[in-house]
């Protein structure tokens, strides 16, 4: 079955990839790329609304040491860190445990703790890494995981080297789009997504970004740290390759002034139509309500997913947006 938001089929042509000019990746369909120019625009005219400086965060139990068969454990510490467990395997996804995303220590202070603390995590076999903005590559994070478990830390072309930096022995692996590694009870496959890549203000595009599709006995499972949706083909391909989703956990915040951030991050009702497209039978929304990264609300994002559920004849429950130290298993 395909919905109306879906991309024609490709089924014969081999999938599309991103390819590297003078230095820099370029993905295989138009983008649009904001200017210094537009981001002073930004700066000059933005009307931030307020956040909180705490919110309350109910910590969740301890997770489960493994969980084998069929099952699913989902544990969602905040923002787009999320510890995944089944087939015996333990990944976790863009870990940030620091208390600011940003250089040198600065940038947006978060408003929710993480929803486990970092020494509750079971030994994790690796460690997904989508980007390197600093809101889903924290070097710190990374070092203190490499020391406590030895991941294999799977990242994009290009940011093995800055891992390496916090983490000097650590097992790495570079995952191009449509590579994979295999893992025991789990095989994670590097996909698609429409972003961008930059630490500072020379190396925009130095490095590559994706989402990452894991293959298990529960069904594929899709994870998205940051995402455009454009005409929809990162998720296109994504249903094509690997089927209906189990389970796709997907941004629906940092969306605010669309005229801004729309290339780079869907809004709720764009993180619905990504729903119907991959047919993901659950659905965990990411991504907001933890830092400020942008002018919306800190309660917007979850406010405007019940509206698009909504306007999609889809129900509340199908597409959750819980706070950082929910924890559910699907069997």
């Amino acid at each position: 079955m395909r919905h109306s938001d879906s991309p024609p089929d490709s089924a014969s042509a081999p999938p599309p990839s991103p390819t590297q000019r003078s230095g820099r990746w370029r993905a295989p369909w138009p983008e649009e790329d904001r200017s210094f120019l537009d981001l002073l625009r930004w700066g000059l005219s933005r009307r931030p609304a307020p956040w909180p400086v705490k919110l309350p965060v109910a910590p969740c139990a301890p997770p489960p040491e493994r969980v084998h068969g069929h099952s699913l454990r989902v544990t969602l510490v905040g923002h787009s860190t999320v510890l995944l467990q089944t087939g015996g395997a333990n990944l976790l996804t863009d870990p940030v445990w620091s208390e600011r995303t940003g250089p040198f220590g600065r940038g947006p202070r978060r408003v929710r703790a993480p929803g486990l603390e970092l020494d509750a995590l079971p030994s994790l076999d690796a460690v997904l890494v989508t980007h390197n903005h600093y809101d889903h590559l924290d070097l710190p994070t990374l070092a203190a995981l490499a020391r406590a478990h030895d991941p294999l830390f799977l990242v994009p072309p290009g940011d093995a080297r800055l891992v390496r930096r916090a983490a000097p022995r650590a097992r790495i692996r570079e995952l191009h789009w449509w590579e994979q590694q295999e893992l025991a009870g789990v095989r994670v496959h590097a996909a698609p997504a429409r972003h961008w890549s930059a630490r500072g203000l020379l190396d925009r595009r130095r490095s590559l970004w994706c989402s990452f599709v894991l293959e298990a006995a529960c069904g594929p499972v899709v994870f998205f740290g940051d995402t455009g949706f454009g005409l929809g083909e990162p998720f296109g391909m994504i249903r094509e390759r690997f089927g209906p989703a189990r389970l796709a956990l997907l941004p629906i915040g940092a969306y605010e002034p669309r005229w801004f951030m729309a290339p780079a991050h869907m809004d709720p009702d764009e993180a619905v139509r990504a729903v119907r497209i991959l047919e993901a039978q659950h659905a965990l929304a990411l991504h907001h309500g933890v830092f400020q990264l942008t002018d919306e609300a800190h309660d917007d994002p979850a406010s405007a997913l019940d509206q698009a559920l909504l306007r999609h004849g889809l129900k509340p429950g199908a597409f959750a947006a819980p706070d950082p130290g929910a924890a559910w298993t699907l069997d």
